[in-house]
């Protein structure tokens, strides 16, 4: 007879061994990685011509001019709450093709000189697209990179914003220079139309949807259920019993093979009782508002660092800044993904903060080109690091029902840095000057590295 240690055996069917890990570079992730930088790539080179053109071509004033190039981060932000919803109903692929066709569409319509209203009006149109490709595409990319290698995968597909952030605005202030806007507007849609044969090569989960497929995992998982309290009902004392019952998710989760993520993320939905859920998630608000600070402070290079280093005379080194930043970027980030990966957050993320501020002090009390350029070093590999390595924090920790979303929160968050931050220190450079300003982005770094490690701590001690 069975003693009262006796185990119940759960159903065969259940006993699979553990898959082999995943590899990285498949095909998914290498075309998802490309379509990143086609967007990218476009995004930037229309940026940084678009307050001059309207300024040139339009004659408009300079704060509509400056509201030409914005518009298209308040599109971007718009879409960040749209997005989750929009793969939720419509499923990933489907809807990363019609992001990416309505971005060449868009990128095109540059070409048609209409009056300044309408180009704001594109320019808000091609952001909400913009934000729906690139939420969707980190969406796919975070769901198909192998658990144990999220840094590392996250830090590789994070160099494709970075080699756009790189190439496209040398490649507009070039084209814009030596052969005109028209040039710019064709080479962008020429750039960004190879995103759509990147996104036909794509096979993310969320686009397969199986006739019958959720009456079938219905089924299954009804099945899965019935066996275990069968193995529960037949066990020969209470210990047994339990010990069936403690298997029970085990079992089902090895029993039931759900064939589309839509479907998941449709429960995931229908289980969650506030309506602010569908558009943000919780559990990576923490990281986002941290990673959201650090770009706040980060905004302050992209508004005034030419008018500084032109005050301070060295406007030659400012022309390279962002070159040299995306390289940092560029170098740092494969082996800061791998250490994410070995050693947690903090060993990686709490230099990259220091880094951030040591930059933004080098910059404050630069004196030469050296100077510059060793704060774009310094600011490169901090911003890069905590962009990557935040985002991969924050998928490590929720649910593939719900990247969508917790991809949508964490991208909103840093649109909120990034658009806000322009507004609040446009106010205060003229009363304290830009050397000053810096200064204070200094300690933006630093109060984020202290709420990083707030956030870290919790998360630490919630696991």
């Amino acid at each position: 007879m069975a003693s009262s240690a006796a185990k119940v055996a759960i159903p065969s069917r259940c006993e699979r061994p553990a898959p082999a890990p995943a590899p990285l570079w498949t095909r998914n992730f290498i075309a998802g990685t490309f379509l990143n930088f086609f967007i990218a790539g476009n995004y930037f080179m229309l940026m940084v011509v678009m307050t001059a053109y309207a300024l040139t071509v339009y004659q408009a004033p300079a704060a509509v001019a400056a509201f030409c190039a914005s518009a298209f981060i308040v599109g971007t932000l718009f879409s960040r709450f749209a997005a989750a919803p929009m793969m939720e109903r419509f499923g990933r692929l489907p809807l990363l093709i019609v992001g990416c066709i309505a971005e060449v569409a868009l990128s095109a319509l540059y070409l048609l000189n209409e009056p300044v209203g309408a180009l704001i009006g594109v320019r808000l149109a091609h952001g909400f697209s913009y934000g729906v490709c690139s939420t969707t595409i980190a969406t796919v990319i975070t769901s198909v990179v192998p658990p144990e290698r999220k840094g590392e995968g996250i830090g590789y597909f994070m160099l494709s914003i970075t080699l756009g952030s790189a190439i496209g605005p040398f490649a507009g202030i070039f084209l814009a220079n030596n052969f005109g806007y028209p040039v710019v507007f064709v080479v962008a849609s020429v750039l960004v139309a190879l995103s759509i044969p990147a996104a036909l090569l794509l096979r993310p989960a969320s686009s397969t949807k199986v006739k019958g497929s959720e009456a079938a995992a219905e089924a299954e998982v009804e099945a899965a259920a019935d066996a275990v309290a069968g193995a529960v009902a037949e066990a020969p004392d209470e210990e047994a019993r339990e010990d069936a019952a403690a298997n029970r998710d085990e079992a089902l989760a090895a029993s039931t093979r759900v064939p589309s993520t839509h479907l998941e993320e449709k429960v995931a939905a229908k289980v969650e009782h506030s309506p602010l859920a569908r558009f943000v998630e919780a559990g990576v608000l923490p990281i986002s508002v941290v990673c959201g600070l650090l770009f706040f402070g980060y905004s302050s290079l992209l508004t005034f660092l030419t008018p500084y280093a032109t005050e301070i005379g060295l406007a030659r080194a400012a022309s390279v800044f962002f070159v040299v930043y995306a390289l940092a970027m560029f170098v740092t980030r494969p082996f800061t993904g791998r250490a994410f990966d070995r050693v947690g957050p903090h060993p990686v993320m709490v230099p990259a903060f220091v880094s951030f501020a040591l930059g933004m002090v080098v910059l404050a009390f630069a004196a030469n080109d050296w100077m510059i350029l060793g704060a774009a070093a310094l600011l490169g590999f901090g911003v890069g690091t905590v962009q990557s390595c935040g985002l991969a924090m924050a998928v490590r920790v929720t649910s593939d029902a719900r990247l969508s979303v917790a991809n949508a929160t964490f991208y909103m968050l840093l649109d909120v840095g990034v658009g806000v931050g322009p507004i609040l220190l446009g106010i205060v450079a003229p009363l304290i000057g830009y050397a000053n300003l810096y200064l204070c982005m200094a300690v933006v770094g630093a109060l984020a590295l202290a709420l990083f490690l707030v956030v870290a701590k919790t998360e630490k001690g919630a696991r």
